[in-house]
């Protein structure tokens, strides 16, 4: 029970990515949006990856709440954030600082 209401609790796909976007120094239209730029690229595989990480969400229902993209850029997303994880140990600070971030304030709610 403990385990499955710390994955679901009430974290949403928004709040994701309007905490992501914050640190990252984008806006949330931009994770959601079309450019591909390197500036956006990065925060939104990794609000992907932090939702594919702490939501019930399918790949398919990720895709259509990052802009109606599809299930296999998701999957492409986490790949991208688990090799840089492995490579950037910077990386893995920042990840596990956000999805505390993102545990604690949808606890508050």
């Amino acid at each position: 029970d403990v385990f499955s209401l710390s994955r679901h609790g009430n974290v949403t796909i928004d709040h994701i990515i309007r905490t992501v976007a914050e640190q990252f120094k984008v806006t949330s239209n931009d994770l959601k949006g079309k450019k591909r730029t390197k500036t956006i690229v990065l925060p939104r595989q990794v609000a992907m990856y932090i939702a594919r990480d702490i939501t019930e969400y399918s790949t398919t229902e990720l895709g259509l709440e990052f802009g109606g993209r599809d299930h296999t850029t998701v999957m492409h997303s986490c790949q991208k954030i688990d090799e840089l994880l492995k490579l950037d140990p910077t990386m893995e600070a920042t990840i596990q600082k956000l999805t505390m971030s993102i545990k604690q304030s949808s606890l508050k709610t």
